[in-house]
């Protein structure tokens, strides 16, 4: 049997050390090997990058142990029955091999989160890697939320029903597994709760929740003048003769309707393969007028965090950039934005992060950009997001799409203004500003499991 048919197509920052290898090699690192054109490949060439990542960040970054991992993280691969990724303690490395015998290598650094080495470097090739060194997350345990990790709140019967009910495997579609549920008015915690195996300080991956987290730190350079909406974001690659691609604007790209030809959400062999982002998203080609058609695309919004890279100009910079400018002006320390071993953030999918840490995020856009009085998005970005892209008109008992954020207010018994982030197996930031409220929602739902977000989150509303 196919992979296909198994896996889904699937804090203030100070630096020590650092490598970084340049923007402009980005192509010469990526070997003919590895190399897909738009990063599209079948899950089954790389399932063995996808079971050394997972393992990494999930056992180094959230401290899960391997059989946590083979029984959770691991669960749509285990009909493969393929030999269980080794784990280096010492290294802080992790080996896995694919179906053809072939073997990845995902590495860990503290201040990174998890890499995969590209299939022609050797573990002789870490010390190429980019690399920032921070300190370590601050205890805030005795601090309130959400500057702090404390809270306290009390259910009601009704109310500790939904949660569990978020929790039992069917009541929001079979088979579904709910790492964490918590409930926002404003900045107080309503209610919160962990699956087995995890806690307040047990992260997952975000899958594409990601998208509206760069989406974010895109806004802040938007903020800073640094990037315009309506202008051709700086892609070096496009800047040769007359390139059409150049007609491509920032917004298209937050809108999906780059007009690019690409795999949609097949991005594999950057997220499981070890190719580099750049030579994956910027060789492409055009295929319908910008603007003219919505297309779901990983690659649009890792083009948005080439334009980001380029622009900065100063890789010590940009890899420093989720951390000064976004996690940790709000208190998301348990957050690390992973990247490809070339220095480029995989931020359409490849952030590993908290429920708690989440919490901090939907609070910023329930508050329109602001923390704690200081402005760090621009007026009116969260109506930009919360807003339909051109391309993909509204439609009722449809999820609509803004600007990196899937809009929820056309489905039964949803607030309107309600607007989420969401990835694959169930990662969701809802904001529903008519109610001063976040959901937040986080799973590790196996292929072939439902979960029905609208559901829980009407049951919410219900009690809350």
């Amino acid at each position: 049997m196919k992979v296909a048919a198994t896996i889904i197509m699937i804090w203030c920052l100070a630096v020590v050390t650092m490598s970084i290898v340049p923007a402009s090699n980005s192509y010469a690192s990526a070997s003919t090997d590895y190399f897909r054109p738009g990063g599209v490949t079948d899950i089954d060439e790389v399932v063995g990058g996808y079971r050394a990542l997972f393992t990494c960040s999930a056992h180094f970054v959230a401290g899960r142990t391997l059989e946590q991992i083979l029984d959770i993280e691991l669960r749509d691969t285990a009909s493969l029955e393929l030999p269980p990724p080794e784990i280096d303690e010492r290294r802080q490395l992790v080996t896995a091999v694919g179906t053809q015998g072939d073997e990845y290598i995902a590495v860990y650094r503290k201040s990174m989160g998890c890499v995969l080495l590209p299939p022609d470097w050797t573990s002789a090739d870490i010390v190429r890697l980019p690399h920032v060194s921070m300190p370590d997350a601050p205890n805030l345990d005795d601090v309130d939320f959400p500057r702090g990790d404390r809270v306290r709140f009390s259910l009601t019967r009704a109310q500790q029903r939904v949660l569990d009910a978020a929790f039992d495997r069917k009541t929001h579609g079979d088979g579904n597994i709910t790492a964490a549920v918590i409930v926002l008015r404003g900045t107080t915690v309503l209610a919160e709760q962990y699956g087995n195996g995890f806690s307040v300080h047990t992260g997952y991956r975000t899958w594409s929740t990601a998208k509206s987290v760069s989406a974010t730190l895109i806004g802040i350079a938007i903020r800073d003048g640094l990037m315009r909406l309506d202008e051709n974001p700086t892609i070096p690659e496009w800047q040769f003769g007359n390139d059409p691609r150049r007609a491509i604007t920032l917004r298209h790209l937050f809108n999906m309707s780059s007009g690019l030809e690409g795999g949609g959400n097949n991005t594999n062999a950057v997220y499981f393969g070890g190719q580099d982002v750049i030579s994956a998203v910027t060789g492409t080609r055009l295929e319908a007028e910008p603007g003219t058609r919505w297309k779901y695309a990983n690659n649009d919004t890792l083009l948005m965090l080439r334009a980001l890279r380029a622009t900065l100009a100063d890789d010590y910079r940009y890899l420093r950039y989720p951390y000064d400018e976004l996690f940790h002006r709000i208190g998301m320390h348990h957050t690390r934005m992973e990247t490809d071993h070339a220095g480029n953030f995989i931020g359409s999918s490849q952030v590993y992060t908290t429920a708690r840490d989440l919490a901090r995020f939907g609070i910023l856009y329930l508050n329109e950009g602001v923390w704690n009085g200081v402005r760090l998005l621009p007026e009116g970005w969260t109506e930009f997001v919360a807003t339909s892209a051109p391309a993909r008109p509204r439609k009722s008992g449809e999820r609509g799409y803004g600007g990196q954020f899937w809009l929820l207010d056309t489905m039964a018994g949803i607030p309107q203004g309600t607007y989420t982030s969401a990835g694959n197996k169930g990662q969701y930031v809802t904001i529903i500003p008519e109610r001063n409220m976040v959901v937040v929602r986080t799973g590790v739902d196996p292929l072939g499991s439902r979960y029905e977000h609208e559901a829980l989150l009407r049951a919410i509303l219900e009690v809350f």
